[in-house]
């Protein structure tokens, strides 16, 4: 179809009176700029006559004054006269020497005039002019039409007046649902029906954008040489926008170029064509319509963020449609499922943060090849039966002998065996069932810590959550059953940072109270200062650690619980959980009395400090909102 535009644009441009105006349109990203710096391209070569105006271009991007726009016909206007003034007769040279023109010089690039050139020349006179030379061929390009924010009926005005008194041939460029507000639509319907003559949609032409992407400078030759795929993936996404196929290849070619490394590597070939059609399928989803979901999706796999276990399954249903509609088995162009979540994660990280998926693919596609029964699980589906009965042994096997290095590997492939069983493709044995269940305590026999016990658990559930299926996995709580059970007595058992911070609290590490107060406790539900933290510290452990202390750190000390429970100032609320707080900190105030007698001198008095300090602390925690101490 385009095609056909370019052929009435040829046309429209050999009426020497138009009088009207063309309208382009299509939805953003869908190439029209493209399409009409092309057309003049070619129409340029073809054009053999003799004139003053080339064709001028001008973005309305941004503008919010018609000044702007005659300004912006200025600088495109003035090479273009300075150019065939040098050429032309002098008849051309007086008619130009004659008429007003201010052009804008910026010598050091700041974005700011430095000087403004008087060079006889008003685009809203030369236009009118009567020349046989000005009048030929000449052309205005007003592109971003929804974009600008000069008032519509002002704009269109100043349009209008290039088709009626100038008598040009004028295109106008944009995506006219982009005009919302109801009166602008009213305005421009009235402007249609007036200085519109045709108006044509624009259709994505993918074929001849990949040809400009592909040879942009710096130009890499493995997108060069698979530009059919790049079409088949671009295609899989429903998405037009050829400025999110742009980006996506731009940044790939900067990806391929930093793998030169593994070039000779006999999975090359393959790897690329999957991490070239993941960095396509993840710009388009990610910058289309699920945007949200993916972005919501990152934010609780990678970021802690909290969210309720409906709203997880609800997420996973809909990327596992995604998944589904990518992995359609005729639709694969490598050895590698199309659309792997986990390679969709990391590009959408690398959009977001900027660190590239560089070390992901080199240890995640490019390891030595020593693959484990857990890292064939997404090839599984195309074995043969008898491949197929090995390797699941193999993979109970490994659960069950704590050999896989990662809980949220482990999480995977415990869903996926469930997935097996709920569709009846391999139902469990009782013997393996139950060999399982009594496995997965053992995973986390290493993790002595809160944090690393609750992050074991994180990335446990996350592997059982990444598995995409929108099969009920209704085994899932019977086979975890001891897993969450030892998790739990873990739980209880371990200490987080601010604990054991207190515990070994030392000249070197006081200091850092006062940060640590305002970090995530370990399920990252709420930060230290929200909650009680001395009720699971061994208050012996830490007076004797406080007698240790120097006298410079007691003061750090006691600057840490003035500033825990802000005691330098009244509280117009407390809201903060930390009742639990209250009898541990009695026990500290009283052992710190007990010393203080023993005490003299200056270090009596830092003793001294904290008892007052512990004393404010108590009050603030019942709820006394004016429990200044000093």
């Amino acid at each position: 179809m385009n095609d056909n535009i370019v052929n009435f644009l040829n046309e429209y441009m050999i009426n020497p009176d138009p009088q009207y105006a063309v309208l382009l349109k299509g939805k953003w990203g869908c190439g029209k700029t493209y399409f009409i710096n092309s057309w003049i391209k070619e129409y340029q070569k073809k054009d053999s006559i003799e004139k003053v105006f080339e064709p001028v271009y001008v973005s309305l991007y941004g503008l919010s004054e018609t000044q702007q726009i005659t300004t912006a016909i200025n600088r495109a206007l003035y090479p273009i006269l300075y150019c065939k003034a040098a050429k032309a007769g002098k008849t051309l040279v007086k008619f130009i020497s004659g008429i007003v023109f201010k052009h804008e010089v910026d010598f050091n690039n700041d974005g700011n005039a430095d000087i403004t050139m008087s060079i006889g020349l008003d685009p809203l006179s030369i236009f009118k002019s009567e020349d046989e030379q000005v009048k030929k061929g000449n052309l205005l390009i007003f592109d971003d039409l929804e974009r600008c924010d000069v008032p519509m009926k002002k704009l269109l005005g100043y349009l209008n007046y290039f088709v009626e008194q100038c008598h040009c041939h004028l295109l106008i460029i944009g995506d006219e649902n982009k005009i919302t507000e109801s009166e602008n639509r009213k305005v421009f319907g009235e402007f249609k029906e007036k200085t519109i003559g045709r108006e044509f949609e624009i259709e994505t032409d993918i074929q001849c954008a990949l040809d400009c992407f592909v040879n942009q400078t710096p130009r890499n030759d493995f997108v060069i040489n698979h530009q059919k795929q790049i079409e088949e993936f671009f295609s899989m996404t429903e998405c037009n926008n050829l400025r999110i196929l742009r980006q996506a290849l731009w940044d790939f070619s900067r990806f391929e170029e930093s793998m030169t490394d593994f070039s000779e590597d006999e999975r090359y070939e393959n790897i690329m064509i999957h991490v070239l059609g993941s960095y396509v399928i993840s710009y388009c989803e990610y910058r289309g319509k699920n945007h949200n979901l993916l972005d919501k999706w990152i934010q609780y796999n990678f970021k802690n963020l909290q969210v309720a276990k409906e709203e997880i399954n609800q997420m996973k249903s809909e990327i596992g449609d995604l998944h589904l509609r990518y992995n359609n088995i005729y639709q694969h162009l490598s050895n590698y499922q199309t659309f792997r979540i986990d390679l969709i994660e990391r590009v959408i990280l690398e959009l977001n943060t900027g660190n590239s998926i560089r070390d992901y693919v080199k240890n995640e596609y490019f390891a030595p090849i020593e693959i484990h029964s857990w890292d064939r699980i997404k090839e599984a589906y195309t074995m043969s039966n008898e491949q197929f009965i090995i390797f699941y042994n193999n993979l109970i096997e490994d659960i069950c002998n704590v050999r896989i290095t990662s809980l949220k590997h482990l999480g995977y492939a415990i869903a996926y065996l469930v997935y097996l069983d709920s569709r009846a493709i391999k139902k469990f044995s009782d013997a393996d069932f139950n060999k399982i269940r009594e496995a997965l305590p053992e995973y986390l026999e290493t993790f002595k810590d809160e944090e690393s016990v609750y992050n074991a658990r994180i990335a446990f559930c996350r592997g059982i959550d990444s598995y995409m299926t929108n099969e009920k996995l209704e085994l899932i709580p019977s086979i975890c059953a001891k897993f969450n059970e030892e998790y739990e007595n873990k739980l209880r058992k371990s200490k987080n940072l601010m604990t054991r911070t207190l515990e070994e609290l030392s000249d070197s590490t006081v200091g850092n109270l006062c940060d640590l107060n305002e970090q995530a406790v370990p399920d990252h539900s709420h930060t230290y200062d929200m909650v009680s933290i001395f009720n699971h510290v061994d208050i012996n452990i830490l007076m004797n650690r406080l007698q240790e202390l120097n006298n410079e750190s007691l003061y750090t000390f006691n600057h840490f619980i003035r500033n825990r429970y802000k005691l330098s100032y009244n509280m117009a609320g407390w809201t903060n959980d930390t009742n639990d707080d209250i009898q541990p900190l009695e026990l500290l105030k009283q052992k710190v009395d007990e010393t203080i007698i023993s005490q003299e001198y200056v270090r009596k008095e830092a003793f001294m400090y904290i008892s007052k300090s512990l004393e404010g602390a108590i009050k603030r925690c019942k709820g006394d909102l004016h429990a200044m101490t000093f």
